[in-house]
């Protein structure tokens, strides 16, 4: 009965195929702590909760919490969640081996590069973006998507574009079409100043 904020990128993913998809290509190891961003009502959460020790999931609408924690409550999947409430941009990513989300699609690109230069390395993350900015995450040089965005997290990552998934597998159903890339950290990272690297490509790109 919740009234989803599709303003600030509730679209709740129900397709169960699509979401033991994701699940089936994070390979999650029963060792994992996994760090998801924007749980919804938990569909991922939950399938990650059987397969892993931990779940990290972050949240900003408190009334999604509450309906996450209804939903692990009296099972033994509750010590396995952790749910910190706050915007993940204003956050201090805490340790996780892997990042697995269906992100709200207006902070993609900040948190993407805010994952890249976090601290440890983490093995990879399986993210959930609109079709047209998983298209440039992973754009060659001289295609007409190469762009800024393309150069930074290639120059940082190994970049895949794993599956498109249609409007319709979300609740509301967002405008656009939706594909799940994956992101692997280089490490060691290349040996530069990232700050410095990005000044120079966003003039480059003007």
């Amino acid at each position: 009965g919740i009234l989803f904020n599709t303003g600030a990128g509730q679209h709740i993913l129900k397709n169960p195929l699509v979401v033991n998809s994701i699940v089936e290509k994070a390979a999650l190891r029963r060792t994992d702590v996994i760090l998801e961003v924007g749980p919804g009502t938990g569909n991922l959460t939950v399938k990650m909760l059987e397969k892993v020790k931990k779940v990290i999931a972050c949240e900003i609408d408190p009334r999604l919490v509450g309906e996450l924690q209804k939903r692990v409550q009296g099972t033994c999947l509750a010590n396995k969640l952790e749910i910190k409430v706050g915007d993940i941009l204003k956050t201090d990513l805490p340790f996780f081996d892997a990042c697995v989300a269906n992100l709200p699609y207006q902070i993609s690109s900040p948190f993407v590069f805010k994952l890249l230069l976090h601290r440890p390395f983490f093995r990879c993350a399986i993210l959930m973006f609109q079709r047209e900015f998983a298209l440039r995450l992973v754009a060659k040089p001289g295609t007409k998507l190469y762009c800024r965005l393309s150069i930074n997290t290639q120059l940082l990552a190994r970049v895949d574009h794993l599956m498109k998934v249609g409007k319709n597998n979300f609740r509301p159903p967002p405008k656009v079409e939706s594909s799940v890339v994956r992101i692997e950290p280089k490490n060691p990272p290349p040996p530069i100043n990232f700050q410095e690297w990005d000044g120079l490509v966003r003039i480059a790109f003007v």
